[in-house]
């Protein structure tokens, strides 16, 4: 192994080499599951943010870059956590470039206090003939353990059924008297801003954590625009459906999905949820219907939606599969206690 140079991605080229390594590694482990915009590299360094801190981290071996990396500081809750991404090119791995770069990602993280760290590999189905991915197996040999296992799961449109999608939507019609859905893309109307941060409070309680140690978070108005900003600088259109309770007006039951600038044909089925005091009204499944034909109508161009469910989340991943969903690989998150391991250097 040659030695590794870590520097702090700071400028566009850099970033632009930082997302090379990104794709093509999920190119190499992944099937369908495009990076993202390189613009969304650009807002992560280029716009701060008061939820959260980024450093974005490219490291070099013969003036060629060989490793990305990322580490999420949260500022305003969880402020003993770090979360990270680590990936290694194919073709330079199994070098201890891995091993370099995670040093120095726990020698920035005990700089700020942070007493473990966060992240998550994908590994196959074992039905799939997919060649296993390196990061289980990384994050295994240098001590984290896995603490929530997630599916991901693909929803092919050219597939969906019409007929069977009308039968759903009649259910869930006939069970949700009472409550009418709002939809938009891009910003949200300000009377509707309190309600929306207070959901996404709730899906760090409500949502199958199972092991991760992870605090609830607190979503203020300011929060969540400053959320719906970062998606726009992103390159990503944002879809939103919504349910509201008539009688008491609040949004209580919401659902999104995102396309990203540069892969129109994928979209990516990102948060549902519906308030514990408003379930059994099939609201998750009404909001889902309405949200995907919503993206049929306004992005016709989309072949594939992407999405994670917990394992243990048999409800959202009934409706799902309902849908039309179908397992592509398994994710798991791995939590690092920093107390646990010293930086080999």
């Amino acid at each position: 192994m040659h030695e590794l140079v870590i520097e702090q991605v700071a400028s566009r080229a850099a970033a632009d080499q930082w997302h090379a390594i990104c794709a093509a590694a999920a190119a190499a482990d992944y099937v369908d599951l495009p990076t993202g915009p390189v613009v969304e590299v650009y807002e992560r360094i280029e716009n701060s943010r008061t939820d959260k801190q980024q450093e974005l981290w490219l490291g070099s071996s013969d003036g060629g870059p060989v490793a990305a990396a990322s580490l999420t500081l949260p500022m305003l809750d969880n402020t003993v956590n770090a979360t990270v991404e680590l990936l290694v090119h194919p073709s330079f791995r199994r070098h201890h470039y891995g091993t370099a770069m995670l040093d120095h990602l726990i020698e920035r993280a005990r700089a700020y206090d942070r007493i473990r760290l966060i992240g998550e590999a994908g590994e196959p189905i074992s039905d799939q003939p997919v060649e296993q991915p390196g990061g289980p197996a990384f994050a295994a040999a240098v001590g984290a353990r896995p603490v929530t296992i997630e599916v991901r799961r693909i929803l092919r449109l050219a597939k969906l059924e019409p007929e069977h999608l009308a039968r759903l939507h009649a259910g869930a019609i006939a069970k949700s008297g009472g409550y009418s859905l709002l939809q938009w893309q891009g910003p949200a109307a300000d009377e509707l801003v309190v309600d929306l941060a207070h959901l996404l409070s709730r899906m760090s309680t409500d949502a199958p954590l199972e092991d991760l140690d992870w605090e609830p978070e607190a979503w203020s108005a300011a929060r969540y625009r400053e959320h719906e900003s970062a998606i726009a600088a992103s390159g990503r259109t944002r879809l939103v459906t919504v349910a509201r309770h008539d009688e008491s007006g609040r949004i209580v039951a919401f659902t999104d999905i995102a396309i990203a600038a540069g892969s129109p044909t994928f979209a990516y089925q990102w948060t549902t949820i519906v308030l514990a005091e408003h379930r059994g009204h099939r609201l998750g499944m009404l909001v889902k219907l309405a949200n995907l034909a919503f993206l049929q109508r306004s992005h016709p161009e989309v072949e594939f939606m992407n999405t994670w469910n917990a394992a243990v989340n048999s409800h959202m991943v009934g409706i799902n599969e309902a849908l039309g969903f179908r397992p592509i690989d398994r994710w798991r998150e791995w939590q690092l206690e920093l107390s646990d391991r010293q930086v080999i250097g």
